[in-house]
């Protein structure tokens, strides 16, 4: 008998764990469209507590339909995972002709959207009749169907999206190697870094083809016409002359991902052009708004400029963007570099002292040697016990980083590099057994560019380009984050790392 009660009680145990687990989350059906072959699917991108059951039972079709659908992910073996991209199998009962509409509804061309809102199946979770759907080619998601007129939202509408599947994807890697003569380090290093990239892909079954050209090869240089054809992520060139005399050859609907080089900025506006490095004006604006964000009303913030030089476009952008009148307890002063130590005991001294506040520092200089020699006068100010920070975009930066580090330096970066983390020891390991070679800046952004623009191309197929804003990513030494812009062919990386340098030879990433 006791025993017997003994296994009722873990029986009801059981149901009682079961009881407490978490119900999976709502499923929300994808209006995005994936054509594979001669087969339609619709794109899910799985959020957490989602299960295969959940999701089948959502878009209708059976947990088996969707382990099918997907030999890739192996869900026989494989649980699912946020983030992950099923593709689900549209049902032929989704694509039934609707009745005839009357005659009031708006008039639009036959290959377009007709029927009103309140004309469409009651059910939310179908996909529209088939004749109001865009040709096979161009399958567009829901949100952009024709409405009434008094129902069309304002603004510019985003371009329809369509999955084009990729079964291996191949990458150009166009970098001026000079391997004809002495080869670049630096680009060689970047190119390094692309080839651990594409092993570890393929380590997650995804298959890459990586093409190199030497852009500085006349020889090469003339074959990057049926390369480009034949790509589906083209990195480089580099800088904006080579960027300039690839365009014309690029064919239509791909892009050039322009890895590092800030000045092809002005290229983004009008060409195909995606820049992966964060421009120093989004480092300026992340720097100040992180330092308003910070001061208390009572802090006291100084400008310091250098005396002698002219402010850089940077430098003066930096200080519209604190707009000076908007803070109260503020002083803008300029010195030289043979005045600094007298700075620090004229100046320095006299604004860091008071009670209970901050004094917040922001040098408006470009001037290497300057703006190390601020970081210095603020580390000392501190060493003598005042409150004193130091914010600035990457070019707030001395060579001596506990000076940094004293001065409490808080910096808006587009790179940092993190070594004490086990993703980068594992790189720095692999680049040292492999190029017997210590991977510099270079090796890092090649790993983290080609990591980033493949993975968005397995994700979203042939036109990533259109999908980058949904798709952020934290590399080695890099964030990728786009923003779509209406008014840009191309797009912007606006990742930034903010570093904060503490005493103690502290160094932590925020962002």
């Amino acid at each position: 008998m006791k025993r017997f009660f003994l296994i009722a009680a873990l029986i009801l145990g059981f149901q009682a764990l079961g009881a407490q687990e978490v119900t999976p989350v709502p499923v929300k059906v994808s209006t995005d469209m994936v054509r594979k072959g001669d087969h339609l699917f619709y794109a899910h991108v799985v959020v957490a507590r989602q299960t295969l059951y959940s999701i089948g039972k959502a878009y209708g079709v059976s947990t088996l339909d969707i382990i099918d659908a997907n030999p890739k992910l192996d869900l026989h073996n494989k649980p699912i995972h946020p983030g992950d991209v099923l593709l689900i199998p549209v049902r032929i009962a989704d694509l039934k002709a609707p009745e005839p509409e009357p005659s009031d509804t708006l008039a639009a061309p036959v290959d377009s959207l007709t029927a009103p809102v309140d004309s469409v199946p009651a059910p939310s979770d179908t996909l529209a009749p088939v004749d109001t759907l865009a040709p096979a080619d161009t399958l567009a998601p829901l949100d952009s169907l024709a409405m009434p007129v008094d129902s069309i939202p304002a603004g510019p509408v985003r371009p329809a999206f369509v999955y084009d599947y990729v079964d291996r994807i191949h990458v150009a890697l166009l970098l001026p190697l000079a391997a004809d003569a002495a080869p670049n380090q630096y680009y060689m290093n970047f190119y390094f870094g692309a080839l651990l990239a594409a092993r570890d892909l393929g380590a997650e079954d995804i298959e890459v083809d990586l093409t190199v050209i030497d852009v500085s090869s006349a020889k090469d240089f003339g074959r990057v016409g049926k390369v480009l054809e034949q790509s589906d992520v083209i990195i480089g060139p580099v800088s904006t002359a080579d960027i300039q005399r690839t365009l014309p050859l690029l064919p239509e609907g791909k892009f050039i991902v322009s890895p590092m080089d800030p000045k092809t900025e002005p290229l983004v506006a009008e060409h195909p052009v995606i820049l992966a490095a964060t421009p120093a004006s989004t480092q300026i604006a992340d720097a100040v708004s992180w330092m308003k964000s910070d001061m208390a009303p009572a802090d006291s913030l100084i400008i310091v400029r250098e005396s002698g030089y002219p402010m850089s476009a940077n430098s003066q952008l930096f200080v519209s963007e604190i707009d000076p009148e908007s803070i109260s307890n503020r002083v803008e002063v300029s010195y030289a570099l043979s005045e600094g130590i007298k700075m620090n005991e004229d100046f320095f001294a006299y604004h860091t002292h008071l009670k209970d506040t901050v004094t917040w520092v922001v040098a408006a200089s470009e001037h290497d040697v300057f703006v190390s020699d601020v970081i210095r006068n603020v580390a000392l100010q501190n060493y003598m016990g005042h409150n004193t920070y130091i914010y600035g975009p990457a070019k707030t930066k001395s060579q001596e980083v506990d000076e940094m580090c004293g001065a409490r330096l808080h910096q808006s970066a587009t790179y940092h590099i993190n070594y004490d983390d086990p993703a980068v020891i594992r790189f720095v390991k692999d680049f040292r057994a492999l190029f017997q070679d210590e991977p510099d800046n270079f090796a890092f952004h090649g790993y983290d560019t080609v990591k980033y623009f493949v993975t968005a191309c397995e994700n979203y197929g042939r036109n990533w380009q259109q999908k980058l804003d949904d798709f952020t990513m934290s590399g080695l030494q890099t964030n990728f984050k786009f923003a779509w812009d209406p008014e840009s062919v191309g797009d912007i990386n606006s990742g930034i790392r903010r570093v904060v340098y503490s005493p103690g030879y502290k160094i932590s990433v925020q962002k």
